[in-house]
């Protein structure tokens, strides 16, 4: 499979958004996907990388949205890496962490992250970025959601 990331056009934020309601297929009773108005916000507004597919497989359409990760502005200067997704045929390829490494090598500001603190294999994944822990929230969402901050400094953050 092939895929290049690039930052999402306006007229791609429903291709966005379909991604965002099937990228975790086994957590309907608990996952809220972002509604399609937020995307194309987004899209106007915020850091909005797509990883598109550039050959046939494993999608019927060239430019398919492989993966994407959203991220924005917080008013203390920071940024906030609000979601990174990744189609379900294609995980396992490398589409999440080109999506990752094109975030963070683009970042003068420090990046935030929400994390559930009992998820230890994204809590390293994240770890492996160069993220580390700042803080945990109790009901940070909801009273039974609780969540653990972490932060990436970039080399130019000072």
């Amino acid at each position: 499979m092939n895929y290049e990331i690039s930052t999402a056009q306006t007229d791609e934020f429903l291709d966005v958004a379909a991604l965002d309601r099937i990228a975790w297929p086994n957590m309907n009773d608990t996952f809220i996907p972002d509604g399609e108005h937020i995307w194309r916000v987004w899209c106007d507004h915020a850091t909005l990388l797509v990883a598109k597919v550039t050959d046939r497989e494993p999608f019927s359409e060239t430019h398919e949205v492989a993966g994407a990760l959203v991220m924005f502005p917080s008013q203390n200067g920071e940024l906030f890496l609000h979601k990174i997704m990744v189609h379900p045929v294609c995980r396992g390829k490398g589409v999440g962490t080109a999506l990752m490494k094109t975030a963070l090598s683009g970042a003068k500001v420090p990046v935030l992250l929400t994390v559930d603190p009992d998820n230890a294999p994204a809590v390293a994944l994240y770890e492996q970025f160069g993220f580390r822990s700042r803080e945990r929230i109790d009901g940070y969402y909801r009273p039974h959601e609780d969540r653990l901050i972490m932060e990436f400094l970039p080399a130019t953050a000072s």
